[in-house]
């Protein structure tokens, strides 16, 4: 057991060297989603080549070795450190390129930076490997919507309700979808079943609601179950 987590130890160790050396250049291709899509030169493609031979030789086999860096790439993600996450992400994406969760991660990345239309390309790749997936479909839908609230087109709106209705199908029972199907109701003008949404939401899990999205609804719609008040929600925004 000491020896295979000896074998994990120097491949991360290994790997952290390498983005640490390259982590100078500006806007690194290391910390591009899939190392930035282009042709890699010879002295990077032997460095994969390195790098999956020495993971070869640790892991059992390459799905195994690209689960565990997505999970290192989960832990900084989570710490905030979001070009180590996506390194992290990068590796595991090489040593699996069906890993659905690598895309997941990619898109998820892309909508914090704000490119809502790269994160749509990568939660569509993550969509083709799990077409069933409640999250990934309802990441999808909040994409959209982030578009929408931008151009005010309608066919975004609706692109978001149709993912967000999939993600539903899919799973009933989340708390972050109930919580997007609300969200898109309160811009469709549904104002009553987007409280009838938020309450299952928040029922389920507290902490996916946002309080400024309350704010906005209790504006225009009282809640009809009296839960959430105007200056309640006002203190916490502010």
């Amino acid at each position: 057991m000491r020896r295979i987590l000896f074998a994990f130890a120097a491949v991360l160790f290994a790997a952290n060297l390498s983005f640490a050396q390259e982590q100078q250049t500006e806007q690194s291709y290391l910390v591009l989603p899939m190392f930035g899509n282009k042709a890699k030169t010879e002295e990077q493609q032997k460095k994969d080549e390195r790098f999956l031979t020495s993971c070869d030789k640790s892991f059992t086999n390459r799905q195994e070795a690209s689960q565990f860096f997505m999970e290192r790439g989960w832990d900084y993600y989570n710490e905030g450190q979001v070009d180590t996450a996506m390194y992290r992400f990068n590796l595991a994406w090489l040593l699996n390129p069906n890993n659905k969760d690598t895309y997941w991660a990619f898109g998820l990345i892309s909508a914090a930076k704000g490119s809502d239309k790269d994160a749509i390309t990568y939660y569509e790749k993550a969509q083709a490997l799990d077409p069933k997936n409640a999250m990934i479909l309802s990441d999808l839908a909040t994409s959209y919507l982030s578009i929408y609230k931008k151009d005010k087109k309608k066919k975004n709106l609706k692109k978001a309700n149709g993912f967000v209705t999939e993600a539903l199908a899919a799973e009933p029972q989340n708390a972050y979808v109930l919580y997007n199907t609300s969200v898109i109701k309160f811009y469709e003008k549904k104002y009553t079943d987007a409280w009838d949404y938020l309450h299952k939401s928040r029922m389920l899990n507290m902490t996916v609601i946002d309080y400024a999205y309350i704010s906005e609804l209790v504006e225009k719609m009282p809640d009809p179950q009296g839960f959430f008040r105007s200056s309640d929600t006002a203190e916490i925004v502010n």
